[in-house]
C-alpha cells in the first residue's frame, strides 16, 4: 500500500491545503518559513502515527475560527487529515480473502481522521458481489440463493439468515437445513458491512508515519549500563540513537563491556571500521575522518560512601589530515547531525512494516554540498524501501533533475490559509525561490561545460564576437578557437566573482572594457595568483588607449550607422563631442544612456545586409582581439 495523496483541513494556518499528490519515492514540500510546511507534515503524521499522537483543538485548530466553530459544534467532526492510498495486488488479495474475488472494485483507499480521533474509511468495494460470493462459496441451491437476491450488503444477508433461523425454530417439526447452518457459521465473525470486513484486513497494512524534526543527537559519551536499558522510539532520545548506532554496526552492549582486553578491542575495532564505512559512503566533506569507538572506565560514587567502576562508550573521530582525535561532541554541528541521523534512521531498514518517513527541515546545519550527500542518502537508503516526504527552504535540498518532486507551500492569508500546489501554480516569488535557485545553479553549472572559458560582460559582447568571428572565417582570417566557451556574466561587476568561483578549476580568460568596474578587483586577483596576468584582456589594449568598449572596435562611422538604424536617428560623426568611447559620446549627444544590446540585436537580425559592409579597419581590430584571446589557450 502506498500513499498517493493527502489533504489537510482546519489545522493551524491551514484551512484547506488542497489535494497534494505524493511521489512514489520522495516528495519535497518547498516554501519559505511559516508557510505551513511543518503543519502539513504534523497533520499527516497524526493519521496513523508510529507513536501516540492525537489532535489538540487548542494547539491545532485555527485560532481565528475556534470560538465560532466550537459554538457551532462542528470541531470534533472536522476531518483534519484525509489521505488516499493506492492498493497493490497483495492488498486486494488480503481484503478479498474473506469476501471472495472481485469484491474490491478499485485501488484507492481513502482514510480520514477527525479532531475527536475518529476514522472515516472509504473502501472501493461491491457489497452485492460479496453477497453473491458467499452464496457461491457455500454452493447454495437456486432456491436458497434466491432468498438473498435482494440483499444489498452482508448486513442485509445476516438479517435474512436470522429470519430464516426464527422460522425454523418456530416450527418444532422443521429441521434446520445444512445451508442455514453453513450460512450462520460463515457469517458468525463477519461484520455487517462489506467495507468493514475489507478494512479489518487492510488496517494492519496501512503505512505508519514516522515524524522527525529535532531528534535527540547522539551523545559522544554514554554510560554502558544506561545503554543496555529499554529502548525508546526511534530517534526518541540520545540513548536510543546510540543503541541504533550499535545496531547499525552489528554489535551489542555486552560485547563492548567484555573484560578480556583482546575480545573487547577486537569488537571495538570492528564497530569502528563498519561505522566509518557506513558514514563516509555519504559524508564527502572530509574524507580524512574515521570513526573510532572506545570504552573508558571511571570510578563513581554510588552512595553511602560506596564507589563503583562505571564504563562509558566513547565515540571519537580521528582526523588523519591533522593527526589527532577528539570526542564526537566536538565535531562540527553538520557532521554530528549527519552521523546521528544515519544512526537513528538505520532502525527503519530491514523492517517489513510499511513506513512513511516525514522529515521536517532536515540537513539545515549542513553545507550545500553535504546537503546533496544527504539527498543521495535519502534516495539510496531511505527511499529504496520507504516513501519519504520532507520540508525545506534550501535550494540545495531541491534536485533540479527531479523538479517533479517539489510541491510549493505558501500561506495566502486568513481567507485562504496555507495551500500546496505544483510549482507552476505558485503565486509567491519567495516561495518559488528555492526552486529557481536550484535551477539557476544547475544551469550555471551546465554553462561551463568546456575546459576553456572566455568570460565576457554581456550578450552584446557575445553577439559581436561570434558574428565577427564567423565573418573573418568566411574570409580565411583568424577566428575564435572552437575550444572556447563564451560566458556572459550579466555585467562587469560580476566578472570578479565568476573568476573567483571558476578560475581555480577551469581555464578562464577575461575580456573587459577598459573602464569596467571591477578592474581593480581583477588586478588584485592577478597579484594573488588567482588569475594569470596574460588572461586579463582590456579592450583598450587592442586599440592602444586607456578607455575603450567593444563597440570601439567598429569604426566610428560604422557604429553610428548601426546606432541610427537601431533607434531611427540621424547622428553624424560631426555631431559628437570629443572623447575616446563611442558609447559615451553618443550618450552625451542624446542626453541619456541607451540600451547597448539593441544595436547588437539589429546586427544579428540584419547580418546578411550589414556584415558585408564592414570595413577592413573594423575586421582587423576584431581579428587582433581574437588573436590575443586565442593566445591565452594552453
Amino acid at each position: 500500500m502506498q500513499l498517493k495523496s493527502f489533504r489537510v483541513r482546519r489545522f493551524r494556518n491551514i484551512l484547506d491545503s488542497g489535494e497534494i499528490s505524493v511521489e512514489s519515492d520522495v516528495t519535497a514540500l518547498v516554501g519559505k518559513n511559516e508557510a505551513g510546511k511543518t503543519a502539513l507534515l504534523q497533520a499527516l503524521y497524526r493519521l496513523n502515527p508510529a507513536h501516540e499522537a492525537g489532535f489538540d483543538v487548542i494547539q491545532h485548530y485555527p485560532r481565528w475560527m475556534e470560538v465560532r466553530d466550537r459554538k457551532a459544534g462542528v470541531i470534533d467532526a472536522t476531518n483534519a487529515i484525509t489521505a488516499t492510498f493506492a492498493l497493490n495486488d497483495d492488498d486486494v488479495s488480503a481484503a478479498e480473502a474473506n469476501l471472495g474475488a472481485d469484491v474490491i472494485t478499485g485501488t484507492d483507499l481513502v482514510v480520514s481522521r477527525n479532531y475527536s480521533g475518529g476514522l472515516t474509511i472509504t473502501v472501493p468495494c461491491s457489497s452485492r458481489k460479496a453477497v453473491e460470493n458467499v452464496c457461491e462459496r457455500l454452493e447454495l441451491s437456486a432456491t436458497n440463493a434466491k432468498r438473498f437476491e435482494k440483499a444489498y450488503d452482508l448486513g442485509a444477508m445476516k438479517r435474512i439468515v436470522e429470519q430464516w433461523r426464527q422460522q425454523v425454530d418456530g416450527d418444532p417439526e422443521t429441521h434446520a437445513p445444512q445451508a442455514l447452518v453453513s450460512l450462520e457459521e460463515a457469517m458468525e465473525n463477519m461484520a455487517s458491512e462489506t467495507w468493514r470486513v475489507a478494512w479489518k484486513a487492510l488496517k494492519p497494512r496501512l503505512p505508519k508515519f514516522f515524524y522527525f524534526d529535532a531528534y535527540s543527537q547522539l551523545p559522544g559519551r554514554v554510560d554502558l549500563t544506561e545503554l543496555a536499558g529499554d529502548g525508546d522510539s526511534p530517534g526518541g532520545s540520545g540513548l536510543q540513537t546510540a543503541r541504533a548506532l550499535l545496531k547499525l554496526a552489528g554489535t551489542e552492549t555486552g560485547m563492548l563491556g567484555e573484560e578480556t582486553y583482546e575480545i573487547r578491542k577486537a569488537e571495538l575495532e570492528a564497530v569502528s571500521n563498519e561505522l566509518t564505512r557506513q558514514v563516509f559512503e555519504y559524508w564527502k566533506q572530509n574524507p580524512d575522518l574515521s570513526v573510532e569507538m572506545d570504552v573508558d572506565k571511571e570510578t563513581v560514587d554510588v552512595g553511602n560512601g560506596q564507589q563503583a567502576v562505571a564504563r562509558f562508550l566513547e565515540t571519537r573521530v580521528k582526523d588523519r589530515r591533522h593527526g589527532y582525535t577528539n570526542n564526537f561532541d566536538q565535531r562540527s554541528a553538520g557532521f554530528q547531525w549527519f552521523f546521528s541521523f544515519l544512526a537513528a534512521f538505520s532502525e527503519f531498514e530491514g523492517t517489513e512494516e510499511p513506513v512513511v518517513v516525514l522529515l521536517d527541515e532536515p540537513a539545515l546545519s549542513l553545507h550545500g554540498r553535504a546537503q546533496s550527500d544527504y539527498l543521495r542518502f535519502i534516495d539510496e537508503r531511505l527511499a529504496a524501501s520507504h516513501q519519504v516526504l520532507y520540508t525545506t527552504h534550501s535550494p540545495f535540498m531541491v534536485e533540479p533533475g527531479k523538479i517533479q518532486r517539489a510541491r510549493i507551500v505558501e500561506d495566502r492569508g486568513p481567507d485562504e490559509g496555507a495551500v500546496a500546489s505544483e510549482s507552476s501554480l505558485a503565486r509567491d516569488p519567495d516561495s518559488l525561490f528555492p526552486l529557481q535557485a536550484a535551477l539557476g545553479y544547475d544551469i550555471a553549472q551546465s554553462l561551463f561545460v568546456g575546459e576553456d572559458n572566455l568570460v565576457i560582460e554581456g550578450t552584446s559582447d557575445f553577439t559581436y564576437l561570434t558574428l565577427l568571428s564567423e565573418l573573418l572565417g568566411e574570409k580565411d582570417r583568424e577566428i575564435l578557437d572552437s575550444r572556447w566557451t563564451l560566458t556572459p556574466v550579466g555585467g562587469a561587476q560580476n566578472i570578479p566573482t565568476f573568476v573567483a568561483l571558476l578560475g581555480s578549476h577551469l581555464n578562464v580568460t577575461v575580456l573587459i572594457d577598459s573602464s569596467s568596474k571591477g578592474t581593480q578587483r581583477l588586478t588584485d586577483m592577478i597579484a594573488t595568483g588567482l588569475l594569470e596576468e596574460s588572461r586579463l584582456i582590456p579592450i583598450g589594449e587592442i586599440l592602444e588607449r586607456k578607455n575603450a568598449d567593444i563597440e570601439d572596435l567598429f569604426s566610428t562611422k560604422e557604429y553610428l550607422d548601426l546606432y541610427n538604424r537601431t533607434f531611427g536617428t540621424k547622428i553624424t560623426e560631426g555631431d559628437l563631442g570629443q572623447g575616446d568611447r563611442i558609447i559615451r559620446r553618443i550618450a552625451e549627444n542624446v542626453g541619456s544612456d541607451f540600451d547597448h544590446g539593441r544595436p547588437a540585436e539589429i546586427l544579428l537580425r540584419s547580418r546578411a545586409d550589414l556584415l558585408p559592409k564592414l570595413s577592413d579597419e573594423t575586421l582587423s581590430r576584431f581579428e587582433t582581439l581574437i588573436g590575443r584571446i586565442n593566445k591565452t589557450l594552453p
